[in-house]
């Protein structure tokens, strides 16, 4: 029967060979050889590269003789050479060109850097300095860039001739939570900001003042000119400036008319006038 069948020893099959003691010792000896070898060339290399690099990094040919700077506007070619710690006579090999990006990157009106050599013996630095948008009131002064991007506390020198918003808290322009969400005041704000900053623009950057937020009675603007006080409240500026431009033109073609107080534009079809005590001087009717 088949279960019983004995199964016959293949006498053809093929005996690994027996390798003997000696042929053995032979290819231990090689592999330790060949190893010895490639780790010697490997030291060899790395003490190369080391005499290298250390004849470049001490030779005077390579010494920095020239610095370029670019795109300095508010900060001085001194104070971005001290804040990259960059000077003549510096190595131009030895120079670790993405340590000084981002010692460049780190000063707060420095919003890109970039670092090349040229050599033998010169290097070119270009910044790209932060373009200031506004001052943030919050019990101190902040500066906040066209990004919406709070960049640095502001000294007084650098506040002038810019908007301050009063009456936001940091939850107001960015939550707490998820500080890449835009909340409501921060879309109007930069929205009435980007209609102001166009050519042409009815109420331009440089006549507003303040800008004061109340989260249900929206946006409200202390301005120069004819009027103090123009309140916006939530969308629709440019609709708004339309009707503003109107108003200021009446203003301006009627000379006995008192200073406006405030005008509100809230409802822009609408339109609520509080006159002032003032009369307008000509330094305000100039302003119109």
């Amino acid at each position: 029967m088949l279960g019983k069948t004995k199964l016959k020893k293949n006498r053809y099959k093929r005996k690994k060979p027996v390798k003997n003691r000696a042929e053995t010792l032979g290819h231990g000896v090689k592999i330790f050889f060949k190893s010895a070898f490639l780790a010697l060339v490997m030291v060899g290399m790395s003490l190369v590269f080391i005499f290298v690099h250390d004849v470049l990094t001490q030779c005077d040919y390579f010494k920095t003789e020239k610095i370029a700077v670019e795109g300095e506007r508010v900060l001085t070619r001194e104070e971005i050479l001290k804040t990259a710690e960059v000077q003549k006579g510096d190595n131009l090999v030895a120079m670790n060109l993405r340590t000084l990006r981002k010692k460049l990157r780190a000063h707060p009106w420095i919003a890109d850097a970039d670092v090349r050599r040229a050599f033998p013996d010169s290097i070119h630095i270009r910044i790209r300095e932060q373009d200031p948008l506004a001052v943030l009131d919050f019990g101190r002064p902040f500066l906040v860039n066209t990004s919406g991007v709070i960049f640095k506390e502001a000294h007084a020198a650098e506040t002038s001739g810019l908007p301050v918003m009063k009456g936001i808290s940091y939850a107001d322009w960015r939550p707490s939570e998820n500080p890449e969400t835009e909340t409501p005041v921060f879309d109007s704000v930069m929205n009435l900001l980007a209609i102001s900053g166009t050519a042409g623009a009815t109420l331009p950057e440089a006549e507003i003042k303040t800008i004061h937020v109340d989260r249900g009675m929206g946006l409200s603007l202390e301005v120069t000119g004819p009027v103090r006080f123009v309140r916006l409240g939530y969308g629709g500026y440019e609709k708004k400036y339309h009707r503003l431009f109107k108003v200021l033109r009446y203003l301006a073609e009627n000379e006995a008319l008192e200073m406006i107080e405030s005008i509100d534009l809230r409802n822009p079809d609408h339109i609520v006038a509080t006159p002032g005590k003032k009369i307008l001087s000509e330094k305000d009717k100039k302003e119109v």
